[in-house]
């Protein structure tokens, strides 16, 4: 199995962290790959914090390469990226 993580800075995460989690999680309905996905907003607010927190799970790395070039996926990354300040990505076998 394939773990997916992704943690997102935003320029206004107060108003584009919740849109960008909404159309995260909208993808489990959309992508038949994702095993379960599930998004979290940061509480701390530390220097070395992020806004957003998104963990999918995928059977195989097939399955994550089909969810990285879906349609639906690049809209929703298409949002972030327009509105993010910094991102990190771990993807790794479990």
């Amino acid at each position: 199995m394939i773990k997916h993580i992704v943690f997102t800075k935003f320029e206004n995460p107060v108003e584009q962290a919740p849109e960008a989690s909404r159309q995260l999680l909208a993808l489990k309905d959309k992508i038949p790959q994702i095993r379960t996905i599930e998004t979290g907003f940061d509480f701390k607010h530390s220097e070395r914090s992020f806004d957003l927190a998104l963990i999918v799970t995928f059977d195989s790395k097939a399955d994550i390469e089909i969810y990285d070039k879906h349609p639906e996926h690049e809209k929703a990354r298409a949002y972030i990226k327009a509105h993010r300040t910094a991102t990190a990505t771990v993807d790794f076998e479990f």
